[in-house]
């Protein structure tokens, strides 16, 4: 404790108090006040970063469905593919088969083939039902076999015809298949891609609330950290008022240790001067005495 303070008169100290008093009302004031301001800019950011949480699972949900249309997307291209694969195979058929029938059209027979036909169904009756002579008969047979070869050509001819027309129409219906594909990949690209912008949309404005919620976080701090200041006076004015106060304690113990010790005195002088008289001493004033060390065998009279 400094002696200044020590030498302060109680008006003076008293007047002190008063000011830290004051000092200290205005302070937890202030603190309060900060704290009130702190809360308020916590409160902000919490409602902002609930914001940013149901945004983030919006954002969360839109991408979801985006990579699930695009997976789509990747297995209808894969169909299309598939698709356009067998179409463009079925095609190459379609002209080999269309060249080789072009290649047959050298060695087609002279007659047509309803007039083989005919022949066949003559010459074989006859063999048949006729009695025929073994080379005759051989000479036929022969004539049947080169009959059976020229209407071979028109069955290979028709077998073409019939497997170009299969594979035409299943060509075709592949190219339906494909173009399907197609309009469902762009629709399915277009729905990915407005998912994708409304996902863009959403993180962009995620951003802004994140700076929004920085801004009002710092502010937090900053409020705290100013409470935090005040806290610290506070405490040095409350260290100093209980300084003071201790201050006040001790000056009061030490009146009333002198207080005692001038009584004391007072009763001692007077228990003397009744000893001188020879009057009878009270029992305090016996005590006094003995704890002062005085020889009562000194003094006559009754004690």
């Amino acid at each position: 404790m400094s002696p200044q303070r020590e030498e302060m008169m109680p008006e003076a100290i008293e007047q002190k108090i008063e000011e830290l008093y004051k000092k200290l009302h205005l302070l937890k004031a202030r603190r309060e006040e900060l704290n009130k301001e702190a809360q308020t800019w916590a409160e902000k950011r919490n409602r902002i970063h609930e914001e940013i949480r149901n945004l983030r699972a919006q954002i969360k949900s839109l991408k979801q469905t985006r990579d699930e249309m695009n997976e789509e997307v990747k297995r209808l291209k894969s169909l299309r593919e598939d698709g356009l694969k067998k179409r463009k195979a079925i095609i190459e058929e379609i002209e080999k088969l269309g060249k080789e029938k072009a290649r047959m059209s050298a060695e087609k027979p002279p007659r047509s083939r309803s007039h083989l036909e005919s022949e066949i169904e003559r010459i074989e009756w006859k063999i048949q039902t006729e009695p025929l002579p073994l080379n005759v008969e051989r000479a036929l047979i022969d004539q049947l076999r080169d009959l059976e070869i020229q209407r071979e050509f028109y069955r290979r001819i028709e077998s073409i015809n019939n497997k170009i027309a299969s594979l035409r129409k299943e060509a075709k219906e592949l190219k339906a298949y494909t173009l399907a594909y197609s309009s469902r990949i762009s629709k399915t690209a277009a729905r990915s891609q407005e998912y994708h912008a409304k996902m863009l949309k959403k993180t962009e404005a995620m951003r802004d609330l994140k700076v929004k919620a920085d801004e009002m976080h710092q502010r937090y701090v900053e409020k705290r950290e100013k409470a935090k200041t005040i806290s610290l006076e506070i405490k040095k004015t409350l260290d100093e008022i209980r300084s003071i106060q201790d201050l006040i304690k001790k000056r009061e113990e030490e009146e009333q240790k002198q207080k005692q010790a001038d009584l004391q005195k007072q009763t001692e002088k007077k228990a003397l001067e009744k000893l001188r008289r020879g009057e009878k001493l009270t029992f305090d004033e016996f005590k006094i005495l003995l704890e002062k060390g005085k020889n009562l065998a000194d003094f006559p009279g009754d004690m």
